[in-house]
């Protein structure tokens, strides 16, 4: 018998087809459960909107995945962060549940109490949980967290929570020959590769670009055939001068640039792929991480990550294994009454050495960076086990039951309208 699927889903993050972890995992997510035949529709908050107006105008296809899909993608509204959207749309699409993936904070100006059923899919990456999003929280019909560490933040302050954590396509995050990748972008075959992936655009860096910097010129004092790729912008309005503090450290020469290769900081994650394929190790020493997908999408390609010890990073990194776990140095206390933590950079040249020693002897560290990514974060397995379990009870919880009809043995599904 042909299971159940007749709860009406709205999900609402950054659109599908832009370039944030929200919409990688967005993208991955929607595209299962429209094959799993889940009545589906996405509403965007931002990033990638502007890019793509054709898109979230009505329907169409994101990537080869979705041919002979159609997803109906609501357009961001007014407000930057779309809480309007989520408000709006929510009511607009007769959904049965609304999902939320994106900081609470964002949704400050929405009224949460129009929705019947919201759930919020939230990333916890400050401690103590801010007063402004346990507020909000008191609307959500259930609470999902990211990772252990936003379960315990949120439980500290009377929230129940259920955890389940970002997963990565594993099919598109897979090893490839690293000879042919470097041989792709031009990337030299004898050099040492660090790579960095992520956004430039707050100063202080919230990713950690000074502290990376910092650390590569003590590693490459040591080691002169060490080179870094930064997947980010090389100059970008209220960003961290990466290129300055190169060159004032007199490294600039050991750079590569996305935008020097590709000319554009979007891209599909299949380009992402290759891009981690050609390094040796990933460099993602964040100041705080609700998550953090970058580094389990690049251990799923056999490539080991450097995290800073803070959030939810360190859940991620078994360490001298997987990679490495960086201790944190100094501290700031924030507006929203929360802390967060920077890497210590003797720490991270020291994790990066340790990574260098152990990758230039024999070792088994890009089949146990696999081996964990298939074990605790495939996005197939994820989906199985803990995704659609929760939107078969939600709609056991919000649907009539199905009525039977014995003689003519046949099922007919109550409107849901």
């Amino acid at each position: 018998m042909k299971k159940r699927r007749d709860l009406k889903i709205l999900w609402q993050s950054n659109a599908p087809f832009a370039n944030s972890g929200y919409s990688v995992f967005t993208r991955d997510l929607l595209f299962r459960l429209l094959k799993d035949d889940w009545k589906v529709e996405c509403s965007t908050m931002g990033a990638g909107v502007d890019a793509y107006p054709v898109i979230i105008h009505g329907e169409d296809l994101i990537d080869d995945r979705f041919k002979g899909f159609k997803l109906k993608v609501y357009p961001k509204m007014y407000e930057a962060y779309g809480s309007d959207s989520l408000v709006f749309h929510g009511i607009q699409s007769k959904a049965n549940v609304i999902f939320s993936m994106q900081d609470v904070w964002t949704l400050q100006s929405a009224e949460l109490s129009k929705l019947k059923v919201w759930v919020s899919y939230v990333p916890i990456d400050k401690y103590p949980v801010p007063q402004n999003v346990i507020e909000k929280l008191q609307y959500a019909y259930k609470i999902i967290t990211y990772s252990s560490f936003g379960q315990k933040a949120l439980e500290e302050k009377g929230f129940t929570s259920t955890l389940i954590v970002e997963g990565t396509d594993t099919e598109i995050f897979k090893p490839m020959d690293k000879a042919e990748m470097r041989k792709k972008y031009g990337i030299p075959q004898d050099i040492f590769l660090f790579g960095m992936i992520g956004a430039n655009k707050e100063n202080p860096p919230r990713k950690g670009y000074q502290e990376v910097i910092e650390a590569f010129k003590l590693f490459c004092d040591k080691h002169p055939d060490a080179r870094i790729f930064f997947h980010t912008q090389q100059v970008t309005p209220g960003g961290f001068p990466i290129k300055q503090l190169a060159n004032t450290l007199g490294i600039s020469n050991k750079f590569f640039f996305l935008d020097d290769y590709r000319g554009t900081f979007n891209s599909r994650s299949q380009d992402i792929a290759e891009e981690m394929n050609m390094f040796d190790v990933l460099l993602h020493p964040s100041q705080t991480e609700g998550f953090g997908l970058t580094p389990i999408e690049a251990m799923s390609c056999g490539i080991p990550a450097i995290v800073n010890d803070t959030t939810a990073m360190p859940e991620m990194v078994i360490p001298g294994k997987t990679g490495e776990i960086c201790k944190t140095d100094r501290h700031r206390y924030t507006p929203d009454a929360t802390w967060i933590w920077t890497a210590d950079v003797q720490d991270l040249y020291e994790c990066m050495e340790r990574l260098y020693s152990k990758l230039h002897q024999a070792n088994t560290v890009a089949k146990d960076c696999r081996d964990h990514v298939f074990e605790n974060y495939n996005i197939d397995k994820l989906f199985v086990e803990k995704w659609i379990p929760l939107f078969e009870q939600l709609q056991q919880d919000l649907l009539p039951p199905l009525t039977i009809h014995k003689k003519e043995n046949i099922i007919q599904t109550p409107s849901t309208s």
